[in-house]
């Protein structure tokens, strides 16, 4: 496992492991959101901690610092929510039969859309970096 979370010396072997770790979270957030959707507890607070640990291992991929995580922790859990939400209200009033699908397909889409935008933000950290 350690191995898997060291940069490839390939070119863009590191944008396919963080693709992956990004897709297993994506399946993650689906699994979650389709079993404790109709639950007492809901998802709300397992899909922020699936979120959290998502930001946290991309962010231990690329080798970010505290500070970086923190704020795009932050960041991707109310922008998740709120995407989350808008979203599935959205898709619901569009296609009303859907019922629990309409939020596992917003939920899958928001996880990747963050995802790629973590990757994005940290791989141009990474890159001004060694510039200086």
């Amino acid at each position: 496992m350690k191995r898997f979370f060291s940069i490839s010396s390939l070119p863009g072997g590191d944008v396919l492991k963080s693709n992956a770790i990004v897709f297993f979270f994506v399946l993650a957030h689906a699994l979650v959101c389709l079993v404790m959707r109709d639950t007492k507890t809901g998802d709300g607070i397992f899909l922020a901690f699936l979120t959290i640990a998502m930001v946290y291992a991309l962010v231990r991929f690329y080798r970010a610092s505290l500070d970086i995580f923190l704020g795009l922790a932050f960041l991707t859990c109310f922008s998740g929510f709120y995407i989350s939400t808008e979203g599935t209200s959205l898709l619901e009033r569009v296609i009303p039969s859907w019922g629990v699908w309409a939020n596992v397909v917003v939920t899958v889409l928001t996880t990747e859309l963050l995802g790629l935008a973590v990757i994005l933000l940290v791989r141009m950290n990474r890159d001004t970096g060694r510039k200086q």
